[in-house]
Formats: C-alpha cells, structure tokens, sequence
C-alpha cells in the first residue's frame, strides 16, 4: 500500500465540534451495523473525537468507553455525557490505539472510525483491537478508499494513506481476523459533496487560518448546522443502494475475532 507525504499543515482536532453531513451519515452506517451484530455490550470508540457516537451509543444502551489523544476532545466529549445525564454509561480517557488501557478480552465490539489511515503501523493497532475483544468480539472499522483519490483534505487530516478492500481486508486477517461483511459507501452523492463542496470548505480553511479551524467561520457554521447536516446526511443514505461499486469514497468493514 502506498503511504503519502503530508505536504500541508495539519488540521488541529479539539479546537471544533466535530461533525456534518458527512460525519452523521458515517455514524449512522456504523450504528446500522452494530445494532445488526449486538443488541448490547461493552463498546470501545476508539479516537471518540468530540463524542457524537458515544452519546448515541450510550442513549441506545450500550456501556460506552472511548479513548483520544487530544485532551481538548476528551474535555468536550466528558461534558457533553454530563449535559445529557450519561455519565454513568459512558467513561472517557486519554490514550492511543496502539496501547489501550483496559484488561483482555473486555469489550464486545471496537469501532474505529476514520482512525487506522492515521498511524503509521497500523497493524499494531489491529494486535491491540485482537487483545481487547472477546473471542467472537467485532471490530466495525472505517477508512478512506482508494489512493488514487488522495487529495488535500488527506494532507490537511493527516493522513498517511487510503485503503482499497484488499488492503484492509489483509490488515485484519493477517490478525486472525475474519472479515463478515465489507462495504463502500460515498459514491455518487458524497463523493460530488466531497469534490464540489467539501474541498472548497478544506482549501478556505487552509487559506484562512493554515488549518485551524473555528466554528466562528461563517461556511464552517453553515456546514455544521443541524439543518445542512440532516438534509444532506439522510440524503447520502441514496448512495447505499451503489455500496457494491468500487468507486466511493470510503470503505466499512465488519471483522469477528475467531
């Protein structure tokens, strides 16, 4: 798999709530998914951001526990379970992917959104998701699909690669591993989004403030309204219908631990 330089100042996550259309669409493929699998358990979401899945995952039921690396993430993810009276249901701290502080076997399914294309091995990653599942666990996993769609926006986010189905596939059988469902998701709909208005968005972001960004900003704040998000996030769920096509512009994978 190729692996691309970082040519671009980094986006700086926890200094925004992160989510939109794109990132409501995603999340609710994942709790599609999950709610096909398990009715309840133990869920670890790893890299939990600014907390959105968490809060879901412990309204539906779920015993939530999420890790990060940015304390400003933790910080909002911790008082937006507050604000909601969650807090018994969901724990938070701080930590990596490659080191999770909790016991063997402890969790009944790992969700990984958008995580693995950070690290540079992310197979190290993959071990530790094997220790921490019970046998049986599942790991939901997304990724972005296909390098030959890198663009700025991968610069921006960090990325250190995009996966094909093969690749990802490999990442988790290689682990012992077995891949129960693998799916594309993002074409067309998302995919125009990303490349007439998304990439819009990341250039102004980069040409403004280097990367920085701030929900002060005017197309960032039309972006992240609730309005903008509903409407274009249930819209993507047309896109399903094509999610055998090789051509959007992420991939989820379903992987059990044998």
């Amino acid at each position: 798999m190729t692996v691309a330089n970082n040519t671009s100042k980094e986006v700086r996550y926890g200094t925004w709530e992160i989510g939109g259309p794109r990132h409501y669409y995603r999340e609710g493929l994942i709790l599609k998914n999950l709610h096909e699998l398990l009715p309840s358990g133990r869920i670890l979401d790893i890299g939990c951001g600014t907390g959105s899945l968490m809060a879901k995952l412990a309204l539906q039921g779920y015993k939530a526990y999420g890790i990060d690396m940015s304390d400003e993430c933790l910080n909002v993810t911790a008082e937006r379970l507050s604000c909601l009276s969650l807090s018994n249901l969901a724990e938070v701290k701080r930590g990596s992917a490659l080191e999770v502080d909790y016991p063997d076997r402890f969790f009944d399914a790992i969700i990984a959104a958008e995580v693995l294309e950070h690290m540079e091995e992310d197979h190290k990653a993959v071990q530790e998701f094997y220790r921490l599942l019970r046998p049986g666990g599942f790991c939901l996993i997304t990724v972005p699909s296909n390098q030959r769609l890198w663009d700025r926006w991968d610069e921006m986010a960090g990325h250190k690669r995009r996966y094909s189905k093969n690749d990802i596939m490999t990442l988790f059988t290689n682990q012992s591993f077995s891949v129960e469902k693998i799916f594309t998701w993002g074409f067309p709909l998302m995919r125009f989004y990303h490349r007439v208005v998304f990439l819009m968005w990341a250039r102004h972001i980069d040409k403004k403030s280097g990367g920085t960004i701030s929900c002060d900003d005017t197309a960032t704040r039309i972006g992240l309204s609730r309005l903008t998000t509903l409407i274009l996030g249930n819209l993507f769920r047309i896109d399903n219908i094509f999610g055998s096509l090789p051509w959007g512009i992420g991939i989820l994978l379903v992987a059990r631990k044998k």
